[in-house]
């Protein structure tokens, strides 16, 4: 690497490190404002909030790690043209082939470490932040106030398949491994009730699996047409302390239903992906939002394209100031395209992973024209 291109890219790292510290930090005060509520009706102390807003940061950072990375190199790019030191490289000769080849090092830098947050760390932060806020209590599934409702298609011990509707009233903030109240509705192949389970509490272990304490089982029998058939059975029900069910259902899963798909690993999401299908269930959002995941970072690379163009305007173009500006402007035009390609992905009939990626086209599509239109004046 040449003396230019490591000095280039020093400064292409070292300004989005500054851009990315102050826009944390802007989101990292408002988060703060908001829990003074919860403050002030003594939920938790000020450190608690302190801690709760820092375990939001790496959330923060793979999120805004893209116009952190369009900003830093807007300025940088528009510093070297203010100063003439980027007119001198392309009367050397540099071409925009070469300037690219310059991104390449940060770029993939820059774009690891938009991975290892939005894959590492920010998950983890997301669900110790989550058992400390509900420290002492429990985690209910997102927008049911009745708890979390799964789907669990197994198969009996005489084989036959068997259709089980799941409502599982809390989750352990502290162990996962442990919930509330079960309410377990299973059906046969034909789609009949067959018996309705009714659990306390439970614990899964990896040995035995879901382990249902303090358990009453109805089991209800198959009805003929003749409502005063003698023969007919009667609805029996059953106490026991202590029942082991096969499931397909795991703590991870549940995990799933206290957070949001945005704020979940590639891994988890998968996951639950997975069983979604297995059960027959729609899991187009979560397809969805997976491919955002699995190519958001590569918007990093996309920003550093775009701000190729803002290097071969000279001074009187505007001040550095302007095509910042200007750079916002474009990094919340990216943004707004990446969240409709979203939505529309859901209703689309395209592949997830094209309309993830859609949106970084268009914006390559756009920086190509921009920088053949600005070299050529």
């Amino acid at each position: 690497m040449s003396v230019i291109a490591r000095q280039f890219t020093k400064e292409i790292l070292l300004s989005t490190l500054f851009v990315l510290v102050i826009l944390i930090a802007l989101f990292a005060f408002f988060d703060l404002i908001g829990q003074m509520d919860e403050v002030a009706g003594n939920r938790y102390d000020l450190a608690t909030a302190f801690l709760l807003t820092g375990l939001t940061l790496p959330s923060r950072a793979y999120e805004v790690s893209p116009l952190a990375v369009l900003l830093a190199a807007v300025y940088t790019m528009s510093r070297w043209a203010s100063t003439s030191e980027f007119t001198v490289l392309r009367a050397a000769g540099l071409s925009p082939q070469r300037l690219a080849v310059w991104f390449i090092i940060p770029g993939i830098l820059l774009m690891a470490l938009t991975y290892a947050l939005g894959e590492g760390v920010a998950p983890w932060a997301q669900r110790y932040g989550q058992e400390i806020r509900a420290a002492g209590t429990t985690l209910s599934a997102r927008g049911y106030s009745s708890g979390a409702w799964v789907r669990d298609v197994t198969k009996a011990e005489n084989g036959a398949t068997v259709d089980r509707y799941i409502n599982i009233r809390s989750i352990s903030a502290s162990d996962r491994n442990r919930t509330g109240a079960w309410r377990i509705f299973e059906f046969n192949g034909t789609g009949r009730l067959e018996r309705l389970i009714r659990a306390e509490s439970a614990q899964f272990t990896a040995e035995k699996g879901w382990v249902l304490r303090n358990v009453t089982t109805v089991y209800y029998p198959e009805l003929t047409s003749a409502h005063t058939d003698e023969r007919q059975s009667p609805v029996e029900s059953e106490l026991r302390e202590e029942v082991q069910i096969p499931s397909t259902i795991t703590p991870e899963i549940l995990g799933v239903m206290t957070t949001k798909p945005d704020r979940m690993g590639m891994v988890d999401l998968s996951q639950y992906i997975q069983h979604l299908e297995k059960v027959n269930q729609e899991a187009d959002h979560f397809v969805s939002v997976f491919w955002q995941k699995a190519f958001y970072p590569l918007a990093v690379l996309v920003m550093l394209a775009i701000s190729m163009p803002f290097g071969y305007m000279n001074a009187r173009s505007g001040g550095v100031a302007i095509k910042i500006f200007t750079g916002v402007l474009i990094g919340i035009a990216f943004y707004a395209l990446n969240n409709l390609f979203s939505y529309l992905s859901i209703f689309s009939s395209a592949p997830p992973w094209l309309m993830a990626v859609a949106p970084s086209i268009l914006m390559l599509i756009a920086s190509a024209g921009a920088l053949v239109w600005v070299e050529r004046r």
